[in-house]
């Protein structure tokens, strides 16, 4: 592990270009971010290299990308005093879009007549073209939250039919899910994904297809990657599954967008709900709903039915059709009066994500994460990661861990939480917990009480018995950060454990 380092900086770089003289230069919009960002990397002393091939072990991938990605933090307001390292709670927009979004709030207070600041369908083509999708298939939502909801309603249920869901979803969604069920009559079942750093991809797969029941089985419905272990799980080995099924796929991505390569097409997945405000770095309130609305080779089955349950489209089908070129995405996206100057900025900051290279970010955050994980097991040992990992397929950039050293301690939900609060007092945030008191699984269901206050209610992947595991802590590795901020990370949570247990 580096030397530790508690202060919030990035890499020494010797750039003439300073973050203040940066921001005194920023102009507004989409092509003034792209405009000083070639200025920043030419004016850089490092060279702009390409990025680092496939496949590069992860500490020479950071070796070679950090002065990359020194320059790129320059493009945000983070505060110095302390590293904000919690993208999943929401992320930091770049300044000159800021400054945009900013412009256009005052734009309509001036004139609140325009409904947009932009045509909807400009927007959304910006969205699409990063998220590998066409611009039918894109709709813009409120929140990872918002989309679900409408996902879920507006699927064709029958009663007697049932949703197959894992263990590891969050609270809004376990709400809109119980929702859902009720309404519908539907049963609920669920899958095990345990917190094994060994466990695989294909152990998911196969947990995930114990629990299937033909015929019944409506939609399957999971996180990638998931609230509470961060696991990224394997879409399109579960979207294959569904298919072989008549299943049709559902997925929270709020820590999808912006942290991964979202080509929605490929995956296989029906039905996608996507944060625009975490790791994209978007507006606050602002999420992407993606519907298949086309058959793609990873995904040739018919197109499930869809009502739509909120849309101003007069002309939109109401009985859950999707007749030859009916653009769904723009029904889904008109709802009264937008938050227009939201909406611009999302589709700005897509762009923007674009042009610095989504997989360029996706692997330097997955490299920084590897290695945030690697600086943990060092100093609390391997049980220390409690999140699958060694399975390639599996990394996210959420890192959940417990530095706890007692099997009791690491079970106590009051040491966790004064752990959480010491962290706090030192200056990062860290989430706590698993999915919300017993997750899916509540009374009077018996096996309710074999869950303890902020475990993950976990099952089983073979005899989907409860099988809770140790309270996680959650912290994350946005592009903005690099290995010092980690060992600083590091070196607080050792700080904190000793306050803590004494």
């Amino acid at each position: 592990m580096r030397s530790a380092s508690r202060r919030c900086s990035v890499p020494s770089v010797s750039s003439p270009i300073t973050r203040r003289r940066f921001i005194e230069k920023l102009g507004a919009g989409t092509l003034a971010t792209l405009a000083l960002w070639h200025e920043l990397r030419a004016e850089s002393a490092v060279p702009a290299a390409p990025p680092p091939a496939p496949g590069t072990p992860s500490d020479d991938l950071l070796a070679a990308e950090e002065a990359y990605f020194a320059d790129f933090a320059k493009v945000f307001t983070i505060a110095d005093e302390h590293k904000y390292l919690v993208a999943s709670q929401k992320g930091s927009m770049p300044i000159p879009i800021l400054r945009h979004f900013k412009e256009g709030l005052d734009r309509i207070a001036r004139d609140p007549f325009p409904v947009y600041l932009e045509p909807s369908a400009v927007t959304r083509a910006k969205i699409a073209k990063g998220y590998g999708a066409r611009v039918d298939e894109i709709a813009i939502s409120r929140n990872t939250t918002d989309a679900i909801s409408q996902i879920l309603h507006g699927l064709d249920w029958r009663a007697g039919d049932e949703i197959l869901c894992s263990t590891l979803e969050y609270p809004n969604c376990v709400a809109t899910v119980r929702r859902v069920a009720g309404r519908f009559g539907l049963a609920i079942r669920q899958f095990g994904v345990p917190s094994r750093p060994d466990f695989s991809a294909e152990e998911i797969v196969e947990s995930a297809r114990r629990r299937i029941a033909p015929g019944k089985t409506k939609a399957m419905f999971f996180s990638c990657p998931a609230h509470p272990s961060g696991v990224a799980m394997p879409v399109r080995r579960l979207a294959r599954l569904a298919q072989e099924h008549g299943i049709t796929t559902v997925v929270d991505g709020a820590h999808y967008g912006g942290m991964f390569v979202p080509r929605l097409d490929e995956t296989g997945i029906d039905f996608w709900g996507i944060s625009g405000h975490k790791w994209q770095c978007g507006p606050g309130g602002t999420g992407i709903l993606y519907a298949r609305n086309a058959r793609w080779p990873a995904n040739p089955n018919p197109l499930p039915r869809f009502h739509i349950v909120r849309s101003g489209d007069l002309d939109a089908p109401t009985d859950g059709s999707r007749p030859e070129g009916f653009d769904l995405g723009a029904a889904l996206s008109v709802y009264g009066f937008p938050e227009s100057a939201d909406w611009r900025a999302l589709g700005e900051v897509c762009e923007f994500w674009d042009e610095i290279g989504r997989e360029r970010i996706q692997n330097y955050i997955l490299a920084l994460a590897d290695y945030a994980r690697a600086a943990l097991a060092a100093a609390f040992g391997e049980q220390a990661i409690v999140q699958p990992c060694r399975d390639p397929e599996l990394r996210s950039g959420i890192v959940a861990f417990n530095p706890l050293p007692e099997p009791a301690q690491r079970r106590d939900p009051n040491v966790a939480r004064a752990f959480q609060s010491g962290m706090e007092a030192a200056g990062y945030h860290v989430g706590c917990g698993g999915t919300g008191l017993k997750g899916l699984t509540r009374p009077p269901d018996p096996d309710a009480a074999d869950f303890f206050d902020l475990c993950i209610p976990n099952r089983d992947p073979e005899t989907n018995r409860p099988a809770p595991g140790d309270i996680p802590f959650r912290t994350g590795t946005p592009a903005w950060c690099n290995r010092d901020d980690m060992d600083g990370f590091v070196g607080a949570c050792a700080e904190v454990m000793k306050k803590v247990i004494g």
